[in-house]
């Protein structure tokens, strides 16, 4: 409820901002140059319509992702333009009604139709804004990238909450633009110099947003913090925050911002090295209902590897063509909820349980990033986890672990040969992403980082993939291609006798008593940055 009226203020505030630039003048102009008094009320409830829409299309969904930005500009750009060459040629405008049939060819019914057709340019005047509104309002953002991917009826209300409070105070302007110009009387003469004044104004403006201009002039204003509600609105938004999260000094503010539920009083101080990685919040998104289909059906190449889950009849296959875009899985086999994640960064691949001690939750990418690693959050407390450890880093469930589940490692080819019923995960995401495309493609094979980590170990390369289990806390990590098939390792862990053994490239890890431990993949420099000289290495060529 508090968020709601803050979405109410903050679009109240939105119209001293920069981010009105765009609006308020065609708003203006286009009310002005109408002596309807509903025509404000078209416009803008056309507009608020738009900006709902497009705001829930382009950034709540897949349906427009991949359009870019320009597209929008240019297409909101050219409705403007073509609305400010009606009001200063009229009989433009005049020519369209008749040849779409909003106004009588022989000027029968004449005021109807001359009233429809107006309402049909205040309409597309409106309609015309909302795909390039982009507030800087702290408030907007804060919907888009935190409330909306967590519930989308939530995030929908305090949206309709900012559009009613930016509604308002443009209807207010409008109203009191078009009563001076009513006064004036020549004013709304369709003929009259003013009216085709505003028309070029419109116009103008028009070539400004199709151009891009528009946007360098917000940010120049933002940057120099004129017409600046915005850090009134930050201050209100820090303030609910602060109270909320009084031990939260060390946490990045990209994270406070985009988890105001999760508890920071509970927080390991390694969450103070996290990083942005480019993303925000749920910018990569999970799969939380995959569909799968026979194994045969795969049409990409036998050498893509993929994590294989077997468990008893089932065997269910998670590619990495797609984990690569969506890094996080959330799935359930045999009534077991499984979370099935790879971060392409560190080469980790590992499944964990999800079941926490409130219950079954799904999880989430943060956007954050510590020493390249993922860091993940449950839906259900937005506790934060780090990917590669399972330990949960800051929120409620601080202190607790994931239980690691085990899997195996295998090429799409050898999966094919070995498991015939297997099921693998369909393209069918409800996402647009090109699966046959490797965004990291290269990253794998250079020595190079996105993010540099804090230390390198040179006893091997940064990104040869290691096999790593536990043993009581202590961390063992193994070259995997050093591990030959159809052979039996024996190594010694807290004096205890562990056993690996490979066969067709499949490995099970057994204590002494028979036990078999779980396992995961991951780069060998994520490993080494994270244990340094905690952890052991079992070198199978060193014995």
């Amino acid at each position: 409820m508090e968020l709601v009226i803050l979405s109410l203020l903050a679009g109240v505030l939105t119209v001293l901002s920069p981010c009105v630039l765009p609006l308020l003048p065609v708003v203006l102009a286009g009310s002005a140059a109408e002596k309807s008094k509903r025509a404000p009320l078209i416009i803008i409830g056309s507009l608020a319509i738009s900006v709902i829409a497009f705001t829930l299309l382009i950034r709540g969904s897949t349906l427009l992702l991949g359009v870019p930005s320009s597209v929008w500009l240019i297409v909101s750009g050219a409705l403007v333009t073509f609305i400010g060459i009606t009001l200063v040629f009229p009989a433009v405008w005049e020519w369209m009604t008749i040849k779409l049939h909003l106004q009588d060819e022989a000027g029968r019914l004449t005021a109807i139709s001359s009233k429809r057709a107006g309402n049909t340019r205040n309409v597309l005047l409106g309609l015309s804004l909302g795909p390039v509104f982009t507030s800087c309002s702290p408030t907007y953002g804060l919907i888009l990238a935190t409330v909306l991917p967590t519930s989308f009826a939530v995030g929908t209300i305090n949206l309709i909450a900012y559009s009613l409070g930016l509604s308002a105070v443009l209807l207010a302007v409008a109203y009191g633009g078009q009563r001076v110009t009513k006064r004036l009387g020549w004013a709304i003469d369709p003929m009259s110099k003013f009216r085709r004044g505003l028309g070029i104004f419109i116009v103008i403006v028009g070539l400004l947003i199709m151009t891009g201009l528009i946007k360098d002039a917000e940010t120049w204003l933002v940057d120099r913090g004129l017409l600046g509600t915005t850090k009134f609105e930050q201050r209100l938004l820090d303030s609910d925050s602060d109270t909320k999260n009084k031990a939260s000094k060390d946490v990045p503010d990209f994270l406070l911002k985009s988890f105001p539920k999760t508890d920071w009083s509970k927080a390991d101080p390694t969450i103070s090295k996290a990083l942005s990685g480019g993303p925000g919040k749920d910018g990569i998104p999970a799969i939380d209902e995959p569909k799968f289909e026979p194994i045969g059906n795969f049409k990409h190449s036998d050498s893509v590897q993929a994590i294989v889950i077997e468990d008893k009849d089932t065997v269910r296959v998670y590619p990495y063509n797609i984990l690569t875009w969506h890094e996080i899985v959330n799935d359930t086999v045999n009534g077991k909820p499984l979370a099935i994640t790879f971060c392409p960064l560190c080469g980790s691949a590992i499944v964990y349980n999800r079941t926490l001690p409130d219950g079954v939750s799904t999880f989430g990418v943060s956007g954050a990033l510590i020493e390249s690693n993922m860091v993940m959050f449950d839906r259900g407390s937005e506790t934060l986890w780090q990917q590669s450890t399972g330990q949960a880093l800051a929120g409620r469930h601080f202190g607790q672990k994931l239980e690691l589940v085990k899997f195996q490692l295998l090429t799409v080819g050898e999966i094919k040969s070995k498991y015939s019923n297997a099921q693998i995960m369909s393209e069918n995401t409800g996402h647009s992403r090109d699966y046959a495309r490797n965004p990291y493609s290269g990253y794998e094979d250079s020595d190079d980082f996105f993010f540099s980590p804090s230390d390198t170990d040179k006893r091997y390369p940064s990104k040869s993939i290691f096999v790593v289990f536990d043993v009581d806390g202590t961390s063992v990590a193994v070259p995997w291609l050093e591990l030959k098939n159809e052979q039996v390792y024996d190594t010694q862990v807290n004096g205890q006798t562990i056993k690996l053994s490979k066969s067709d490239n499949e490995l099970t890890i057994t204590k002494s008593d028979g036990a078999e431990i779980p396992f995961y993949f991951e780069m060998w420099f994520s490993w080494a940055v994270q244990y340094q000289d905690k952890g052991v290495v079992f070198d199978p060529t060193k014995q």
